[in-house]
């Protein structure tokens, strides 16, 4: 079930370009948060390929940098901001984590530390554009949830409640911002093969344990994330609304 990279952004043959592609976001801007890598990093580059002017904001300024150069090389618009969703004055100026530990062995601080960039973060973003889009009377949020949101794994205990709680965010989004002509959804992301992920997939015990639970046969991709993605951000999904859209290879199923 094990896959190899790959990327289908070519530079040589941008997406945008491709037939049946469309420009759905031509003019518009779109603010990805932890766009530097993984599933982030795939979106940036599938909205701004699809004409959107990218924002992208990131801890990690290595690959921030990185991906930066990347995007522009291949003629796209995108603005690098580095940030972190745990300091208010960085989300003002513009990934989600999950460690794994048995819930004996479960302190205060990786507690803390998991919902303070989870669900504090991601609620710190929204708070930052919420009142332009009320303004504007138009905006797509979708927020990055978890099939965890929904179907809890043991030793995760912080994280599926963090990705329970964004999901939950999301939907009272969906149904506070509505009347506002702003659309609240989240992407429930299966496994899918990053940074954060690697030492997983990496794991012969773990992935004897999964190889048989995921009807699609494979691991995710990152791209795999951005199509979905691009769909709730587009006018496609304007009545699709505190949606929860798992994106599994049917591991939910």
């Amino acid at each position: 079930m094990r896959r190899g990279n790959f990327s289908p952004f070519d530079a040589a043959t941008p997406m945008g370009d491709q037939p049946g592609i469309r420009r759905r976001f031509q003019g518009q801007v779109a603010l990805v948060v932890g766009g530097a890598q993984g599933i982030g990093r795939a979106i940036a580059l599938r909205l701004a390929d699809e004409g959107a002017n990218v924002v992208i904001g990131d801890v990690d300024r290595r690959m921030l940098a990185r991906t930066t150069r990347e995007m522009t090389a291949q003629g796209l618009s995108v603005r690098a901001v580095p940030s972190d969703v745990r300091k208010l004055r960085d989300v003002g100026r513009m990934a989600g984590v999950g460690r794994s530990a048995a819930f004996t062995e479960t302190d205060e601080r990786l507690w803390a530390w998991t919902l303070d960039i989870n669900v504090t973060g991601a609620y710190r973003v929204a708070r930052a554009v919420v009142p332009h889009m009320i303004k504007r009377r138009r905006g797509k949020l979708i927020f990055m949830a978890s099939t965890n949101s929904w179907d809890a794994e043991a030793e995760l205990a912080p994280y599926n409640v963090s990705k329970a709680g964004v999901f939950l965010l999301a939907k009272t989004l969906a149904r506070e911002l509505g009347p506002y002509g702003i659309r609240s959804n989240a992407i429930g992301p299966g496994l899918i093969r990053t940074r954060l992920t690697r030492p997983m997939l990496n794991d012969p015990k773990f992935m004897r344990k999964y190889q048989h639970l995921i009807p699609a046969g494979r691991i995710g991709e990152p791209e795999d994330i951005a199509g979905p993605a691009a769909f709730l951000a587009s006018s496609d999904a304007d009545y699709v609304n505190g949606v929860l859209l798992f994106v599994d290879g049917g591991q939910l199923a």
